[in-house]
C-alpha cells in the first residue's frame, strides 16, 4: 500500500501532492485529537462530580449531626429532604456510631422524596474510603462526629467510622456529563469549520504559488537552446524569484563559457602548432589522423605525408597492438580515472635515420576517429647528458660523505639529488628525500642559533660549514658536520646549493662524554666534605678543593710539594711528628696529624700516585676530629656511668650486708634502711635519666606530641611537683602572662621540675629561688622565656661551659645529690622542640637558667600537634 501510495504521488502535481500531504495530516490530527479531548471532558466531569459528592456529604453531615444527636428525626428528615432536593443528589442514608442506620431519604423517579427510617437491623460495614464511582453512579461519605466537633477540613478517619456514624450521599452527574459531551461536540464542530477553511485558503495560496514555478520550468527547458535570454518574474516568493535569479545567471554563464571554450579551442590549436614536442593523433587501428609541425620537423615529413601513414612507419613496433598493451600497462590518474602510457624507443627520420625517443600515449574516449594521442620528445641531447651525468654520479656515489644537491631556484629549495652516503647516514631512501627541503633532518634538538646562521649564510650566498644536531628517519639524533657551496651559472646567479653531510656523532659523544665527566670530578672535587690536592709530575701543585682550604686555611694558588709539606708542618701541634708527603709510599698507607691551627683539628692523610700513568700524586685528607672526639666522650661517659652506678650499688650492698651479719637498734637499722633507701632512689633516677636520655636520642623527639598548650598549666604542675619533693621552701613566681606555647606538656614540665630541683640543691643556705617567664623575639619568631633564677653556689666559667655535659657536676664534694644528668636531658628536651637553654652564673652569686620555647601561633588551636 505505501508503495501504490508513493507511486501515485509521483504521477501528482507539486499542487495536489501539497494538498494531499496538508488533508492527511489533518485528518491524522483529528483522529488523535478527538479521543484525547472527548477522554479528558469526561475525566474533568467525573472529577467535578466528585467534590461536588464529597461537599453534600459534608453538608449533609454537618446538618445531621445535632438533630441526630437530639433524636429529632423530624428535623433531621427536613435537613436531609433539602439535600436530595438538590440536583443529581438520589439518596442520603445517615449512619448512627456503631453502624446502624438510622434515616434514608431518597428521591423515586416519578420525582417524589421518600424518608425511610429502619426498626431494626444488622451494622452496617463501615465505607474504607470517601467516595465510591460505578459508571455515571458514585457514592460520597462524610463522618458525623468530625462534622459535629466542626472538622469540616479535617481528613476522614475510616477505621474510626464505625465508632463515630456517617453520612452517605449517593449522586448522579449523568446531566453533567451529557451537557459536557454537548458542549464537546458545539467545540469540534467549530475547530472542524476552521480546519476546512484553512484546507480552502491553503489551496488558493498553493494554486498563486505554484504558476511562477512553472513558468520558471518551461524557461529552464528552452536554457540550452539559447543561452544568454533571460526571464522576468512580476511576483512570487523569496525562493522563486532567487531561483529566477540563478536561472537567468545560469543562462548567461552558460552563453559566457561557451564563448571561452571557442577560444579557448582556439588558443589550444595555436600551442599544438607551437609545441616543440610532436604530437600526433591516431585512430583505433594504428594509423595517423593528424600530426602537429613539431612532427613535421621531426620526422621530416609535411602533414599530408604522415597522415594515413600507419604509426609503426615512424615509431618502430607502435602498432594498434601494442598502443592497446601500452595503455593498460600505463599510470592511472585517480581524479579523470584515465591512464597515460610512457616508453622509451627509437624512431625513424627521414630517410630511416633512427633517434631516442620519449613517447607519452593518451587515451581518447567518445570520438570515433581520435582514439590516441602521442607525445613525441626527442632525447638526443639528454641521453648525451646523461652519459656525463652518469660519470659525475659514480664519483659523488663513492665519497664515503653524504652528498645532497638542492635548487636555488624553487622554493622552498628542494632536494634533487643524493648520493649513496646520504641514504646511508640519514636512513632515508632517495624516494623520500627528493622534493623535499633540508628541513626535513631537523627536530627539537637542532639548534636554533645554528640554523639561523645557515639560513643567513646560504641567502647571502656564501659557504658555510656549521655542526649540526640532526634527526635521521628512525628518530635517532646524529652529529652533522655539514658544508654548504653555491654553484652558480654563467651569469653568476645561484642555480644550485652542494650540501657535503658528515657524521661526527662518535667524536662529538666522546667529547661530550669528557666533559660531562670532567665536569663530574669537579663538582665532586668541590663539595666533597674532604680535603684533597693534587701535584703534577713536577711535584707542583695543580688545584685543591674549598674543604682542605677550610681545614689548613688559605693556601697560595701556586706552591712545590716541598713549600706544601712546610706549610702542614707548621700548622701541626708536633712538626717533629709530621711525615712529609714526598717520603710517602704512596701505597694507602693512612697518617694522622694534629692542627693546631687555623683550629684545632684531627686530620686523617692518605697519598696515592701515577694514576693511570699520568705521574701526578693526589693527596687525600680527611677531618676525623669528630670521630675522635666522639670516641673520647664514649670512654669518658662509659667511665662515669659506671663509676656512678657503682658508688650508690656499693652503699646499699655495703649497709644491707651489715644488717644481715649484725643485730642493730631499732633507731639504727631505721637509720641504715633511710641510707639504703636514698642510695636506691639515686640509683632509680640515674637509670631512669639514662633511660630518658637513651629514648629520646633513639627516637629523635617522634614521640613527643607538640601541640599548643597553655604554659601556666605547665608552670603549675612543675610547682606542684617541686613543692611536694623539696617541703619548706619557697619559690617567688611573678604573674604568669596568658600564653599558649608549642610543648609536650609532660616533657616541659619535666625539664622545668630540673631546673627548680637544680636551684634548690646548690642553694643549701636556703636562698630565694624565683621563677618569671617573660615574652621575647628572636630571629623573626615570637619565643615565651622562662627563667629559673636562684642565689646558691653558683659556677665559675670553666664550670658553666662544661655544665650541660652528661655525669658533669659542678659539686665534687658529694654533699649535694645528683646524678649530673638533669642539665643534659633538659638541653635535649629543649631542643626538640625547638627552643634554647642558657645558664648564667657567678661564683657566690647564684645560677640563672632561661629556656626559650616557641610561642603557639594563632591559628593553632590546642591540642593540635606540630612538627617536631
Amino acid at each position: 500500500m505505501p508503495r501504490l501510495f508513493g507511486h501515485w504521488m509521483a504521477l501528482r502535481s507539486l499542487r495536489s501532492q501539497l494538498m494531499t500531504i496538508a488533508i492527511v495530516l489533518c485528518l491524522a490530527a483529528m483522529a488523535v485529537t478527538v479521543p484525547l479531548s472527548l477522554s479528558s471532558v469526561r475525566q474533568q466531569t467525573e472529577q467535578e462530580s466528585i467534590q461536588w459528592a464529597q461537599a453534600l456529604a459534608r453538608m449533609a453531615a454537618h446538618a445531621a449531626s445535632v438533630p441526630l444527636a437530639d433524636n429529632d428525626f423530624g428535623a433531621l428528615n427536613n435537613a436531609l429532604q433539602e439535600v436530595v432536593a438538590l440536583p443529581g443528589v438520589q439518596a442520603v442514608r445517615v449512619v448512627r456510631p456503631g453502624g446502624y442506620e438510622a434515616m434514608r431519604v431518597e428521591q423515586r423517579a416519578s420525582g417524589s422524596i421518600v424518608s425511610v427510617r429502619p426498626r431494626s437491623g444488622q451494622a452496617l460495614p463501615a465505607p474504607t474510603r470517601g467516595h465510591d464511582l460505578s459508571g455515571e453512579h458514585l457514592h460520597a461519605v462524610a463522618s458525623l462526629l468530625t462534622s459535629n466537633r466542626g472538622g469540616e477540613g479535617k481528613a476522614v478517619n475510616y477505621p474510626q467510622l464505625a465508632r463515630e456514624g456517617w453520612v452517605e450521599v449517593e449522586f448522579s452527574f449523568a446531566a453533567r456529563m451529557a451537557a459536557a459531551r454537548k458542549s464537546w461536540v458545539i467545540a469540534s464542530t467549530g475547530v472542524l469549520i476552521l480546519v476546512l477553511l484553512a484546507l480552502v485558503g491553503f489551496a488558493m495560496f498553493l494554486r498563486r504559488t505554484i504558476q511562477p514555478i512553472r513558468a520558471l520550468a518551461a524557461y529552464a527547458s528552452t536554457m540550452a537552446e539559447s543561452p544568454g535570454n533571460t526571464l522576468k518574474l512580476r511576483w512570487g516568493s523569496r525562493e522563486v524569484r532567487e531561483l529566477g535569479r540563478a536561472l537567468n545567471w545560469s543562462s548567461q554563464e552558460l552563453a559566457r563559457r561557451m564563448a571561452e571554450t571557442r577560444q579557448r579551442l582556439s588558443r589550444m590549436k595555436a600551442v599544438l602548432d607551437t609545441a616543440a614536442d610532436a604530437i600526433v593523433s591516431v585512430g583505433p587501428d594504428g594509423q595517423i589522423v593528424g600530426a602537429n609541425p613539431a612532427a613535421e620537423r621531426m620526422f621530416g615529413s609535411d602533414e599530408k605525408e604522415l597522415i594515413g601513414r600507419p604509426l609503426a612507419g615512424v615509431l618502430p613496433g607502435m602498432d594498434a597492438g601494442r598502443l592497446r598493451q601500452t595503455m593498460a600497462d600505463g599510470m592511472l590518474i585517480h581524479s579523470t580515472q584515465s591512464r597515460i602510457g610512457r616508453v622509451e624507443m627509437e624512431a625513424l627520420r627521414h630517410g630511416g635515420t633512427p633517434f631516442p625517443v620519449e613517447v607519452l600515449l593518451g587515451e581518447i574516449s567518445g570520438d570515433p576517429e581520435i582514439r590516441y594521442t602521442c607525445i613525441v620528445r626527442d632525447l638526443t641531447d639528454m641521453k648525451l647528458a646523461e652519459e656525463y651525468l652518469t660519470l659525475y654520479g659514480r664519483v659523488l656515489d663513492c665519497t664515503p660523505n653524504g652528498i645532497s644537491v638542492s635548487d636555488a631556484r624553487r622554493y622552498p629549495q628542494p632536494i634533487v639529488h643524493v648520493n649513496p652516503a646520504f641514504t646511508r647516514i640519514t636512513g632515508y631512501t632517495a624516494r623520500e628525500i627528493l622534493g623535499r627541503d633540508a628541513s626535513l633532518l631537523a627536530g627539537p634538538l637542532t639548534d636554533p642559533d645554528d640554523m639561523a646562521l645557515l639560513t643567513k649564510t646560504v641567502q647571502n650566498g656564501a659557504e658555510v660549514k656549521v655542526t649540526l644536531r640532526n634527526y635521521r628517519k628512525d628518530g635517532s639524533v646524529f652529529h652533522n658536520k655539514l658544508s654548504v657551496s653555491p654553484v652558480r651559472d654563467g651569469k653568476g646567479e645561484i642555480t644550485h646549493y652542494i650540501n657535503v653531510i658528515e657524521d661526527v656523532t662518535a667524536q662529538v659523544e666522546v667529547k661530550q662524554r669528557l666533559i660531562e665527566r670532567t665536569a663530574r670530578l669537579n663538582a665532586t672535587f668541590d663539595l666533597s666534605p674532604d680535603g684533597f690536592a693534587v701535584f703534577d709530575a713536577g711535584g707542583e701543585l695543580i688545584t685543591s678543593n674549598p674543604a682542605l682550604r677550610a681545614m689548613v686555611g688559605a693556601m697560595p694558588p701556586w706552591m712545590p710539594l716541598s713549600s706544601f709539606d712546610e706549610w702542614m708542618r707548621q700548622l701541626c701541634e708536633e712538626p717533629e711528628r709530621y711525615g712529609p708527603v714526598a717520603s710517602d709510599a704512596g701505597n694507602g698507607s693512612r697518617h694522622t696529624m694534629v692542627l693546631a691551627r687555623p683550629s684545632h683539628k684531627v686530620l686523617e692523610r692518605e697519598v696515592r700516585r701515577h694514576l693511570g700513568g699520568s705521574g701526578e700524586t693526589f693527596v687525600y685528607f680527611r677531618d676525623v676530629t669528630h670521630q675522635f672526639e666522639v670516641d673520647r666522650m664514649k670512654s669518658e661517659f662509659l667511665a662515669t656511668a659506671a663509676h656512678e652506678l657503682r658508688t650508690p650499688l656499693a652503699s646499699i650492698l655495703g649497709f644491707t650486708e651489715l644488717m644481715i651479719h649484725r643485730r642493730y637498734s631499732e633507731e639504727r637499722q631505721k637509720d641504715l634502711l633511710q641510707t639504703v633507701h636514698r642510695q636506691g632512689t639515686l640509683l632509680n633516677n640515674l637509670i631512669q635519666e639514662l633511660l630518658d636520655l637513651s629514648r629520646i636520642e633513639a627516637r629523635q623527639g617522634k614521640d613527643f606530641q607538640i601541640v599548643s598548650t597553655p604554659l601556666a598549666a605547665i608552670v603549675d604542675a612543675a610547682l606542684d611537683g617541686i613543692a611536694h619533693q623539696e617541703l619548706g621552701r619557697q619559690i617567688t613566681v611573678d604573674p604568669l602572662p596568658e600564653v599558649q606555647v608549642m610543648a609536650d606538656a609532660s616533657k616541659i614540665e619535666q625539664a622545668l621540675t630540673n631546673l627548680l630541683s637544680n636551684a634548690f640543691k646548690y642553694s643549701p643556705a636556703g636562698g630565694e629561688v624565683s621563677l618569671k617567664v617573660q615574652l621575647s623575639g628572636r630571629e623573626g619568631e615570637e619565643a615565651v622565656e622562662i627563667e629559673v633564677r636562684d642565689q646558691g653556689i653558683g659556677m665559675t666559667p670553666a664550670q658553666l661551659a662544661r655544665a650541660f655535659e652528661r655525669f658533669y657536676r659542678a659539686d665534687t664534694s658529694g654533699n649535694i645529690p645528683g646524678t649530673g644528668l638533669g642539665l643534659n636531658l633538659v638541653k635535649e628536651i629543649v631542643e626538640i622542640h625547638g627552643g634554647t637553654i642558657e645558664l648564667a652564673s657567678e661564683p657566690g652569686a647564684g645560677t640563672t637558667a632561661r629556656m626559650r620555647l616557641r610561642r603557639a601561633p594563632s591559628a593553632v588551636p590546642a591540642d593540635e600537634p606540630a612538627t617536631a
